[in-house]
């Protein structure tokens, strides 16, 4: 009786673990998920699951496997976050049964048993079975392909060495070259250790490699069609390298990032996992025939390891392929302590027990800094927790065996509250589901929403509509004359729209934060207000419309003009007399024009103008050769233009304060506005960080 109800409430354990893993598919995506899933939608509605796009553009970061398996959803389920998810995550899950296979090639069932639990429950593999990463797919294929050779290597049959290809293949086809890493590595080190030569250098390494390429085709053949040499060099030296060296992503320099973050990524068995893998790596050293396999292992992980401590692009997904292969070694030595369960200090019991207690009280904490509908839910699970972990412990006896079940019990119900409830109310602290919900609220049949400047890629996957995206300012005159056209952006854009005068129907701000990142002022509900940032969401109106008079054709010369698209040649200027001064703070590559006002009546014999510029740091040199354009203009023309030189000093690496003077008289119309561009001889957009310009002007003579 007592042994089917432990079994009964082990069941109910690991159900509480998959009811946590479901409730995460249903989470909005955030990040890399985000552009992932826009690049899966836009392949499946195009049809062409060959080339890889994202809004139009070729795409050359990740192979194509992630985006099969996430289109297969969607072309099955329809466009929903659980769909996107959903054959990637069966692929995740599929690798803590390959974990439990090689553990027990390696050294026994148990050893299986227990890597695949401490694998399979990590909190990373939590947070990467909701935050759906092509590393969730890649974990598994590289632990296909470790397990696979390895059995080949002991067993010899040749339809482990095709699947152990295979998974290499696969492996390449979700992340590139770096999928071959591990298996290489293990291969190289277990035969060394072997002194087996004659098989290191064997030709039917060839086959296999022959059997990778053929797996990775797609991929070869979309870059090269799409890029050409380029793309085959980004894939399998550029993109790799560049991740080291920082020139394709990334800026650290600390080389103990992925230490650290190994000590959450196993909580919460962190400190029994720590504890099993020095043990299991100590007896290497006095044991007569320590496993050669599992030495590779952590050879193979090592040299990753160190790879990626010192390269300047580290993300905490990248070290996710490690986390079944040290589980698998872990989990030998942790057998000795369900074995034997006095090799378990009993300061190692305390640690173990003062997380469970500690992961118990996050549930409460959680609530706190997020509260839900109702508190019922959170001293409910903490209820139903704390009574299956007493009534555990009144049936068993073995002390190990209920500090693994209270641990389990605590991080599933911990797991459980935070996919269902937590991390739902944090997301909807994201930009593009705020603006999704005002945008298909609104009951217009004729409506079309662009993303103008940001990376929100969830943006053009949630969208019941294909969003379109802007890129330049050219062509935003084209979006605001659309019917129906609605805007999303930041607010420095926002600012440049106001200046350039383009009609605004009706302004929503969006107060967001991304969630790829979390401070701990988001984290607390006092300081939370102060972490978001501001977007902006623009229901626009025509511009012939609502500003131009003269038709099609002078409307769009005359936006063009505002813009800054076409510099001006020398031409008569005319203001009026006055004193102005102007400070445009900028924090991106375009500054739009300073405007002011001029009395309709006003003339003036001689203008001075005085301006200064600042740089954004990076600037490039070619930049700072430009001119500044004046013009004189109303809504219906562009009257006069004059084009000034401005002086960079290229000893200083400064700008020189530049005075212009000329004599003119012109009697304005109404409504005249004056306007100073800053472009570069090759008419292209500056990366201003500040513009202040002073304008006088004197009486006729």
């Amino acid at each position: 009786m007592n042994e089917l109800l432990k079994k009964s409430l082990w069941a109910v354990a690991f159900s509480l673990v998959i009811l946590a893993w479901v409730f995460g598919l249903f989470i909005d995506l955030t990040g890399d998920s985000g552009l992932h899933a826009a690049i899966s939608r836009q392949m499946v509605e195009s049809g062409d699951w060959l080339n890889l796009k994202i809004n139009g553009e070729p795409y050359d970061q990740k192979p194509h496997l992630f985006f099969w398996l996430a289109g297969l959803g969607i072309q099955l389920f329809g466009n929903s976050n659980w769909a996107f998810k959903l054959f990637p995550f069966l692929v995740g899950v599929s690798g803590i049964y390959f974990t439990y296979r090689l553990g027990k090639l390696i050294y026994s069932e148990l050893s299986g048993k227990l890597a695949a639990l401490l694998a399979g429950t990590s909190q990373m593999f939590f947070l990467y079975f909701f935050d759906i990463h092509t590393d969730t797919v890649l974990q598994a294929t590289v632990t296909l392909a470790i397990w696979q050779l390895a059995e080949y290597l002991e067993n010899k049959k040749p339809v482990y060495f095709i699947f152990g290809f295979v998974g290499i293949g696969l492996a390449m086809l979700t992340k590139g070259p770096v999928g071959a890493v591990l298996p290489f590595f293990f291969v190289l080190f277990y035969l060394l250790l072997k002194k087996d030569f004659r098989q290191l250098f064997h030709p039917k390494w060839i086959l296999g490699i022959l059997l990778v390429l053929l797996i990775i085709s797609p991929t070869l053949y979309h870059l090269w069609e799409s890029f050409g040499a380029e793309g085959f060099h980004f894939y399998f030296i550029g993109n790799n390298f560049g991740r080291i060296t920082g020139e394709v992503a990334g800026s650290s320099t600390d080389p103990f990032f992925y230490l650290y973050n190994q000590l959450w990524a196993f909580a919460p068995w962190t400190i029994v996992f720590i504890t099993a893998l020095g043990g299991e790596i100590i007896t290497w050293f006095y044991a007569p025939k320590p496993r050669k396999m599992g030495i590779s292992i952590f050879g193979s992980v090592l040299v990753l390891f160190v790879v990626y401590s010192i390269a300047r692009g580290k993300a905490p997904n990248y070290m996710m392929m490690f986390i079944p292969l040290l589980a698998v070694l872990a989990g030998n030595r942790m057998k000795y302590f369900v074995l034997w369960p006095t090799i378990m200090t009993r300061k190692l019991i305390f640690a173990q027990r003062l997380i469970i207690l500690l992961v118990l009280l996050a549930i409460p904490a959680s609530y706190y800094l997020f509260p839900g509908n109702h508190f019922l839910l959170p001293l409910s699970l903490l209820i139903s927790a704390t009574t299956l972990i007493v009534c555990f412990r009144g049936i068993e006896l073995h002390r190990w065996n209920r500090l693994i079940f209270a641990t389990l019990v605590s991080l599933a119900f911990i797991n459980l509250y935070l996919n269902a409830s937590v991390i739902p109310n944090m997301f909807q602290y994201q930009g593009h589901s705020q603006t999704l919900e005002i945008f298909e609220s609104c009951q217009t049949n004729e409506k079309q929403l662009f993303n103008f400047g940001l990376e929100e890629y969830e943006l053009f996957f949630n969208a019941e509509k294909q969003v379109q995206n802007v890129v330049s300012w050219e062509e935003l005159y084209d979006v605001v004359n659309h019917p129906g056209a609605w805007v999303y952006t930041n607010e420095d854009r926002l600012r440049k729209i106001w200046y350039l005068q383009l009609p605004i129907d009706t302004i929503y701000e969006i107060n967001q934060r991304g969630m790829n990142r979390i401070s701990p002022e988001f984290i607390h509900p006092k300081t939370r207000e102060k972490s978001l940032s501001g977007n902006y969401l623009l229901k626009m109106k025509s511009i012939e419309d609502e500003v131009f008079t003269q038709g099609r054709e002078s409307g769009q010369v005359l936006a063009r003009q505002k813009l800054g698209f076409e510099a001006p040649m020398f031409h008569w200027l005319s203001i009026e007399q006055g004193i102005y001064f102007i400070n445009i703070g900028r924090d991106d590559v375009y500054s739009p024009p300073a405007i002011i006002q001029l009395d309709k009546t006003a003339q003036a014999s001689r203008f001075t103008l005085e301006i200064k510029l600042e740089y954004r740091a990076w600037s490039a040199f070619d930049e700072k050769e430009v001119v500044l354009v004046v013009s004189v203009e109303n809504q219906q023309e562009v009257l006069a233009y004059r084009v000034f030189p401005l002086a960079w000093s290229r000893e200083d690496e400064t700008w020189k304060t530049d005075r212009f003077e000329d004599r003119f008289t012109m009697e304005l119309p109404q409504n005249a506005q004056l306007k100073a561009y800053i472009l570069n001889k090759n008419r292209n957009r500056l990366a201003l960080k500040q513009m202040e310009i002073t304008l006088t002007g004197n009486e006729p003579d």
